[in-house]
């Protein structure tokens, strides 16, 4: 049966579904724009600080379900703009290391939340 774990150093989920769900010997983290934990807004400064906040919120999800960024598997980047990537690149490239996750990159015409630029979702070895 699925578990469902949440962080209380990451933003609340503003809909139905779980920030990290453990099933098998994975967790699935739900994706995560640039939300700040304490106001679920999303972060001033463009592309670059958006990315960071998502990984801190990645990293906060993984730790409550006692994983880590180095654990990660499995990366999904979906992007505004194609123009961003290698930014955020350059950031998440701050928190994971080799050897590195697959990846997929996206661009979209739209995200949940006003102003985001990016949205990152992750699964990882439990």
């Amino acid at each position: 049966m699925p578990e469902a774990i949440f962080s209380d150093k990451a933003p609340k989920p503003n809909g139905n579904y779980s920030h990290v769900i453990r099933a098998g010997g994975l967790l699935h983290v739900c994706g995560w724009m640039g939300d700040v934990p304490e106001t679920g807004d999303i972060i001033e400064g463009g592309v670059e600080a958006q990315t960071e906040q998502a990984m801190k919120n990645i990293g906060a999800c993984l730790a409550a379900a006692g994983s880590s960024l180095d654990k990660i598997v499995r990366r999904r980047i979906y992007t505004m703009d194609m123009a961003y990537l290698p930014t955020i690149q350059e950031v998440t490239k701050r928190y994971l290391s080799e050897p590195w996750p697959v990846s997929t990159a996206v661009q979209i015409s739209g995200l949940a939340k006003k102003g985001a630029l990016v949205e990152i979702e992750v699964i990882a070895e439990a």
